[in-house]
């Protein structure tokens, strides 16, 4: 349990603290495996841990279809700080409608991956979390965009997005078993064709006839295992990953390097570094595209852009 100080928390801004004295807090419950496991309501707890550091939450569910009528209200309210308990897809959603402005986004990890909250350094446990955000200064980040829908971590394309199909299924209605999601993940291997791509990095062209792309908001670190985090949030450079997978051997070694936490230098992935990318298609008008972890259908060539410095966040790894 976290203890109560007498002494009210602040937060950094630029050269200046500033008190917390009221956050909004916005969860979403279906992604909240840290949530799942509590005593009450996710919104009970949730007021409870903030409480305990004196501190007052407006807490809101998360729903997709009402958000950015709830985020003005929030951020109308001039809280000190917009929480969000849920996955990267959920902190997506939610940063969009905060771009450009002061006030600062935290993130409670409580999703499956926490990308970002890994790297902005946000503890695991839900209670040290809060104790870490509630005491994090505050750190300007990039923002991507492809096709002008902002993404804070990565986007995905070829074979990415049906992978994270399956992986949503498995959690979904569908309660599809380890061995059966492997099976199909296999199957979607064997079957699923290399797709010839121009990539164009700054005006430069390339030329890839690959299954897996990855563009990352930043350039990816060599680890830890299972997924790369990030150095830098504000370096202001798009980074391209592109496989160069003649076999489905070449797929599962890569993989299996990724999970290791090697796979930098391996020849079969492709690195390209910009401000400005282009991915182009001679086949279907339109492509899947999973950005943290959402899917959507976009048109191409897809357009990827960086926003420098476009959202404020609290950063307990900058307290560290």
């Amino acid at each position: 349990m976290c203890p109560v100080r007498e002494s009210r928390l602040t937060f950094a801004v630029g050269l200046h603290n500033a008190p917390v004295k009221r956050v909004a807090v916005v969860y979403n419950a279906r992604s909240g495996a840290l949530l799942a496991g509590a005593d009450g309501s996710p919104a009970e707890l949730l007021t409870q841990l903030f409480g305990r550091w004196d501190v007052t939450a407006d807490v809101r569910a998360f729903n997709p279809e009402t958000v950015g009528a709830e985020m003005g209200q929030l951020l109308a309210a001039r809280p000190d700080a917009v929480i969000v308990a849920g996955g990267d897809g959920t902190v997506r959603t939610v940063a969009a409608r905060m771009l450009g402005g002061d006030v600062p986004l935290g993130v409670l990890p409580a999703g499956t991956m926490n990308v970002l909250a890994r790297d902005l350094g946000v503890p695991d446990d839900l209670e040290r979390a809060v104790a870490a955000l509630l005491t994090a200064p505050v750190e300007r980040i990039d923002v991507a965009t492809v096709n002008d829908q902002p993404f804070l971590c990565s986007s995905m394309l070829a074979m990415m997005p049906h992978l994270g199909r399956l992986r949503e299924h498995a959690r979904g209605r569908f309660r599809l078993s380890a061995v059966r999601l492997l099976g199909r993940a296999v199957r979607l291997l064997r079957r699923y064709p290399r797709m010839r791509l121009t990539i164009v990095v700054d005006e430069q062209e390339y030329q890839a006839r690959t299954r897996a792309v990855v563009v990352s908001c930043n350039p990816l670190a060599a680890g830890p295992p299972p997924m790369p985090g990030r150095d830098r949030l504000d370096a202001g450079t798009l980074a391209v990953y592109v496989t160069n997978d003649r076999t489905n051997w070449d797929l599962l070694a890569v993989a299996g390097k990724l999970f290791r936490g090697n796979w930098q230098q391996d020849p079969r992935i492709r690195r390209y570094e910009g401000r400005a990318v282009q991915v182009r298609s001679s086949g279907p008008a339109m492509m899947s595209v999973m950005s943290d972890g959402e899917i959507a259908q976009l048109s191409v060539p897809l357009r990827y852009d960086l926003q420098p410095r476009a959202l404020a966040v609290l950063a307990p790894k900058q307290a560290s």
